[in-house]
């Protein structure tokens, strides 16, 4: 709309001319105070003039308010459209945007949400650079706490999700999948002091197959559950050692196989990491040993094989013969009696496969004490014996005629 039309336009609302007698007030129309005789204004046609002007006055005013708003946002308000198009289409800005709480974010939006790459900085120092969507940490991102922690790899709603990397301020390491914040799945966890565990997780726990070594030069290699080696497994020690078998909580526990380096190898069950319950134990001088386990040694009942020959079947305590049992020796001998320390101790009877008899006491494995010797013809002594030897007074009885004796070490000198 021009200028001159817009005069000419508001000049049509002018009073056309003052009758004579007639008073005109500021309003935009003349009002009629009195009108002389001989005055022949036609009042209708006045009042459709005025309607007239009225209207086009309006009209004008509104168009004329109209292109003034439109210039100024054209002058003024054209980056803020170029701007929003721009979030909409979720085109980069430079801008950094501030937050109430301290926050800063700089990078694409989209709808008003952040969407796309963007930076954002936390008021306490901590930091995230990658993907947004829906205004949630989602896709391909690294953030890093004031701390040292640092996480980068894939987010899905504002959460670690998919393969990545995490690293303590320690200098320990995790590298594999998440889901939902956790570590799940396969990964490697590395820690500062040189242990590594490849295998398994669950909700943030080792679990499942994996395998876990130590820098002192230990291996396991087996099932993880809730975070502990438990189930099926292997483990290498440093020194040679190799164990088979059924972990619980980290522990040799149940059933399993263990070869020392000494050569020594025990089948059986275990307990809190030892030998513990029934099992066999060989050693490589060819003993053998079944039976009872306490604490990594025979204890309780069992049988034990020497490979001279000689066999013990009766009870042991702490890995010795202790207790009730019976000692059968290679060359036929059959000692049935008490036991001490691995040795013969206490009341016993030892029998010879020619027919001698001994019943009586023992001391460290020999006749010492008082006994009865029994030869194969029925001869008998009744009396002391010191270091397997008949010894001091006695009764010896021959042909059923009992006569009082005496022996020195063996040597009757009565």
């Amino acid at each position: 709309m021009s200028p001159e039309y817009l005069r000419l336009s508001l000049k049509c609302c002018q009073p056309v001319g003052k009758p004579a007698g007639m008073t005109v007030t500021k309003s935009f129309w003349p009002i009629t105070k009195h009108r002389p005789e001989g005055n022949h204004l036609n009042t209708g046609k006045v009042m459709k003039s005025v309607l007239t002007c009225v209207i086009r006055t309006t009209t004008v005013l509104a168009m004329a308010l109209y292109l003034l708003l439109a210039g100024c946002s054209d002058d003024e308000g054209g980056l803020a459209k170029v701007e929003s198009k721009s979030a909409e289409r979720g085109e980069t800005s430079n801008a950094v945007h501030s937050l109430e709480d301290g926050s800063t974010y700089q990078g694409q939006l989209q709808n008003g949400d952040k969407n796309g790459q963007g930076v954002y900085i936390w008021p306490n120092g901590d930091r995230y650079d990658g993907e947004w969507k829906n205004g949630l940490m989602s896709g391909q991102g690294t953030f890093e706490d004031k701390q040292g922690h640092v996480y980068s790899g894939q987010w899905q709603q504002g959460k670690f999700h998919g393969r990545g990397i995490y690293r303590w301020p320690s200098g320990s390491r995790y590298e594999g999948g998440f889901v939902n914040g956790r570590k799940e799945g396969v990964g490697t966890y590395e820690w500062a002091d040189g242990r590594v565990y490849r295998g398994e997780f669950n909700n943030d726990l080792k679990h499942g197959n994996g395998t876990y070594t130590w820098p002192d030069g230990r291996k396991y290699m087996g099932e993880f559950r809730a975070d502990e080696r438990s189930g099926r497994g292997k483990m290498l020690y440093p020194d040679g050692e190799i164990y088979e078998g059924e972990f619980v909580q980290g522990v040799r526990a149940g059933k399993g196989t263990r070869s020392q380096s000494d050569g020594v190898v025990y089948e059986g069950e275990f307990r809190d990491d030892m030998a513990e319950g029934q099992g066999v134990m060989e050693w490589p001088t060819g003993e053998r040993y079944e039976g009872q386990f306490v604490a990594d040694l025979p204890s309780g009942v069992g049988i034990k094989t020497w490979p001279s020959g000689n066999r013990y079947e009766g009870e042991f305590r702490s890995g010795v013969m202790d207790g009730r049992g019976v000692l059968t020796f290679a060359d036929g001998r059959v000692y049935d009696g008490q036991f001490q320390l691995g040795k013969r101790s206490g009341k016993g009877t030892l029998l010879w496969p020619s027919g001698e008899k001994y019943a009586g006491e023992f001391v460290d494995g020999m006749r010492e004490g008082r006994g009865v010797f029994t030869w194969p013809d029925g001869s008998k002594y009744v009396g002391g014996f010191q270091q397997n030897a008949l010894h001091g007074r006695g009764v010896c009885s021959m042909d059923g005629a009992d006569t009082p004796c005496r022996f020195d070490r063996g040597v009757r000198i009565e």
